[in-house]
C-alpha cells in the first residue's frame, strides 16, 4: 500500500456521514455565536472555525489543533487539495455532506466546501508582551 493510499483510508474511516442536523456536533458549524466560540470565561476552551484547504493548511502548519472537520462530499472524493489537507487532520471526525446539505446546515455556501474547528491560542496577558 503506498501512502496515498494509506491517506484515503485513514479519510474514509474517520469519515460521518451527516444524517442529523440537530446533532452536538454540528453546533460548532451551525448554531453556535462567535462569542460562544471565543468562551471568554474559559478561554482555553476556545474555537474558531478556519475555511478553506488553504487556511486549514496553513492553521495546521502554525500548529493549531483540529477539533474536526465539515467538508462537501464531492471535494473529499475528487479534490486533490482537500485531499491532502485531510491527509494531514490525524485522526479527528470528518463530518461530510452533500453541497446542499452543508448549505442547509451552515446557511451559507462553502468556499471550496471545507470548514474546519480549531482550538484558539490562549492570548497572553498584557504584560507578557
Amino acid at each position: 500500500m503506498n501512502n496515498t493510499e494509506s491517506i484515503n483510508e485513514k479519510i474514509i474511516q474517520n469519515m460521518i456521514e451527516i444524517t442529523d442536523f440537530d446533532a452536538p456536533e454540528l453546533d460548532v458549524y451551525a448554531r453556535l455565536t462567535e462569542a460562544q466560540l471565543l468562551n471568554k470565561d474559559h478561554p482555553e476552551d476556545g474555537l474558531f472555525i478556519a475555511e478553506s484547504p488553504k487556511v486549514i493548511s496553513r492553521a495546521l502548519d502554525g500548529g493549531y489543533e483540529l477539533v474536526s472537520v465539515l467538508v462537501e462530499k464531492k471535494q473529499v472524493l475528487e479534490d486533490a487539495e482537500t485531499i491532502a489537507v485531510l491527509g494531514k487532520c490525524g485522526n479527528v471526525p470528518v463530518y461530510t455532506a452533500e453541497f446542499e446539505v452543508l448549505t442547509k446546515l451552515t446557511g451559507f455556501k462553502l468556499t471550496r466546501g471545507m470548514l474546519c474547528a480549531m482550538k484558539r491560542e490562549v492570548a497572553w496577558p498584557a504584560g507578557n508582551l
